[in-house]
């Protein structure tokens, strides 16, 4: 159980590194319209796209800030009705929406891959600026795919559950 568990910190070490990456993206929107309302309000001079810009780093935040979410455990699981099953049928049921979880994103993961393909192949840009737009369907697969790999990692950790009353624990610890 320990490797499992050091792959866990792996994991988690990843999902930071994408975390940070979302704090870097917020931060560079938030400078943006900053700026742009500043050069629109004191010099009439708004800043080109900035609306679409601001709309690509959004997604590309909002994206990668999911894998971080769920390593922290911020994500909302309804565990209120299935916590007071006895453990196995708790983890049962507990496991099976995981793996559902991980299908889901798994799913998303290949289709902003596939989105992304569509567009470089299309040549698809913005429309004020001209940016080609498949670079932010292949960072939002990215972000997806380490968002899976999170999920898939908790997946195993429910189904491991079912079997074992210490790893139930663990599991259990950030239920609230």
């Amino acid at each position: 159980m320990r490797t499992f568990y050091k792959v866990g910190d792996i994991i988690g070490k990843i999902t930071t590194a994408v975390g940070w990456a979302s704090f870097a993206l917020v931060t560079a929107m938030m400078l943006l319209n900053v700026a742009d309302v500043l050069l629109s309000k004191l010099f009439s001079s708004p800043i080109t796209g900035s609306y679409e810009l601001t709309q690509r780093l959004l997604m590309c935040a909002v994206f990668t800030a999911f894998a971080y979410a769920q390593t922290k455990k911020k994500h909302i699981n309804m565990t209120i009705i299935i916590g007071r099953f006895p453990r196995v049928p708790r983890f049962v049921s507990f496991a099976l929406t995981s793996l559902a979880s991980v299908a889901a994103a798994g799913a998303l993961t290949w289709a902003a891959a596939v989105q992304g393909g569509v567009a470089l192949s299309y040549g698809y840009t913005t429309e004020v600026l001209y940016i080609s737009l498949f670079p932010f369907y292949y960072i939002e697969a990215i972000a997806m795919g380490v968002f899976t790999l999170a999920l898939l990692y908790d997946a195993v950790l429910a189904v491991l559950a079912v079997f074992r009353a210490d790893v139930a624990a663990v599991v259990e610890q950030d239920w609230d």
